[in-house]
């Protein structure tokens, strides 16, 4: 493999740096030559297109995976690098980080200090989904008064000033801050720090919601139950399904994005080992 793959997690930077190493070893191994492998004799500026921004089909990507020879979970993970980049929504892009975090089994974790600080407080995912349904420019007053728990506004500002340094948001025509299409610019291992820092302070939020007595949506219930172990994986794989389920929902809602939600799943054991 002449760039592994699990060392990016942007795929159209891995597409660049795999052609420009193979053709370091194969010097006809061109970028017109890629197109013409993808099939594509006639159109020599694909490659560089989607190198630089266009998006990728689901015909073309099968193509991609052929020409480089990715095979198993390199396929997978380069499948998921795609819908991360290109997914239409926060909960495509965040099925396509688990899946990414799943299948990345680099002993060596892949980590920068954007995103060690992006995961690093709760507020910053939840901001990423509000700007889908609120328009926020320099004035941030609306999504501090709006946002629960409660955000202050220097925190705000902080926030969106990570996430354009990280390209996850940039203007729109009107001046408001919108989320991008591109990749976050890490993955880690699952039982990283970082997404276990992320997931404790969900937990708090919670709480938090638990105890307010706000009009906001909230359901919760909890339950504890003595089961076989194969009992137990049946349970463990429910909890997957469920957690696939609410990604198609949210995949397939084609209506305009009016609420954001929080799930919070945890399943376990009330005996130790």
């Amino acid at each position: 493999m002449y760039a592994n793959v699990f060392e990016f997690t942007k795929f159209r930077k891995f597409l660049a740096e795999y052609q420009e190493r193979r053709q370091a070893v194969e010097p006809n191994f061109s970028r017109t030559e890629f197109c013409n492998l993808l099939g594509l004799p006639n159109t020599r500026s694909y490659f560089n297109d989607v190198v630089q921004g266009k998006k990728v089909t689901d015909t073309m990507l099968g193509r991609f995976i052929d020409v480089i020879g990715l095979k198993g979970n390199e396929a997978k993970y380069f499948e998921a690098m795609v819908k991360f980049d290109q997914g239409k929504t926060v909960e495509v892009r965040d099925a396509a980080f688990a899946e990414m975090m799943r299948l990345n089994k680099n002993p060596q974790a892949i980590v920068n200090s954007d995103s060690y600080e992006f995961f690093a407080n709760w507020y910053n995912s939840t901001i990423y989904a509000i700007l889908e349904i609120l328009d926020v420019a320099d004035d941030v007053s609306e999504l501090a008064e709006k946002i629960f728990p409660p955000v202050s506004e220097k925190k705000i500002q902080a926030s969106l000033a990570l996430m354009q340094k990280m390209e996850l948001i940039r203007r729109n025509d009107q001046g408001f801050w919108k989320p991008t299409k591109e990749s976050m610019a890490t993955v880690q291992q699952c039982k990283s720090q970082m997404v276990l820092q992320y997931q404790k302070q969900c937990l708090e939020l919670s709480k938090q919601a638990l105890d307010s007595e706000g009009k906001e949506s909230r359901d919760m219930t909890t339950f504890t139950f003595s089961v076989s172990a194969k009992g137990r994986k049946k349970v463990e794989a429910a909890a997957e399904k469920f957690k696939d389920v609410v990604r198609k929902i949210v995949a397939a809602d084609t209506d305009t994005p009016t609420e954001v939600e929080h799930i919070n799943l945890h399943v376990f054991s009330n005996l130790k080992k």
